[in-house]
């Protein structure tokens, strides 16, 4: 008899409040690795903005400590970035840039080898009459400034991994650029261009403002909304000559 019950109760199998307390174990240890997975998401995300932040302004102390242009290129599409450095005078476009549109940043290495191409022809044309080769000066141009990556350990290319670009907005552009390539710029004079900068790893947003007379660099927890005034004024409030 007491073999019958036992089997029985064998045979019944686990009550529903067993039932309720392994899933309410599994919630609980599910909910914490999700957690502790944003959490480490979260940590690279600030981690990753800090470095930007220390890229930024090492380029910019860079500039004035040894006198050439910096330009730090921001790689949407590769998800890195990297130093290029130039010790020919570099302008900005006084007006903003012809880019694409929707978010595509402005081709900025092709423009500059359809430059030098164009360049080529006028310098073929000017030394060129009739088919017969001729001893003319070209008329004076200034130099055109030509970047070339810079090799430092201090400051190598970089790749993200778990965090991602997600916009870049100066003064020059006509919308925050989304993909593509974007430039931020540093003069030995000691600026550089007034950013928006917006990295993000789904959810969480951090954005870095910097500031053009001092390099300074705010890094600020989510996504910073961009002044309906930001390419047309400076951070004190002047108008930007154009």
């Amino acid at each position: 008899m007491k073999l019958y019950r036992y089997t029985s109760r064998a045979r019944r199998g686990f009550s529903l409040v067993e039932i309720l307390v392994v899933i309410a174990i599994l919630g609980l240890m599910m909910g914490a690795s999700v957690y502790g997975f944003r959490s480490i998401a979260k940590s690279d995300l600030r981690s990753s903005s800090a470095k930007l932040a220390g890229a930024i302004r090492y380029c910019f102390d860079r500039s004035v400590t040894t006198g050439s242009y910096f330009r730090l290129v921001l790689d949407l599409d590769g998800n890195k970035y990297w130093a290029e450095r130039s010790d020919d005078r570099t302008y900005l476009t006084a007006g903003k840039e012809n880019a694409p549109g929707k978010g595509e940043a402005l081709d900025v290495q092709a423009l500059e080898k359809q430059r030098d191409e164009d360049d080529a022809k006028l310098q073929e044309l000017a030394t060129s009459v009739g088919g017969q080769m001729v001893q003319l000066d070209p008329p004076p141009k200034p130099k055109r400034a030509k970047f070339q990556t810079f090799k430092d350990t201090t400051l190598p290319q970089v790749k993200l991994t778990r965090a991602k670009m997600f916009d870049v907005f100066t003064p020059r552009q006509r919308e925050p650029y989304l993909k593509g390539r974007a430039y931020l710029y540093f003069f030995p004079d000691g600026h550089t261009e007034r950013a928006i900068v917006r990295l993000h790893d789904g959810d969480d947003f951090y954005s870095l403002v910097v500031h053009p007379l001092t390099g300074r660099v705010e890094v600020m927890s989510g996504k910073v909304d961009i002044p309906r005034d930001f390419g047309d004024r400076d951070e004190e409030g002047k108008e930007i000559a154009r």
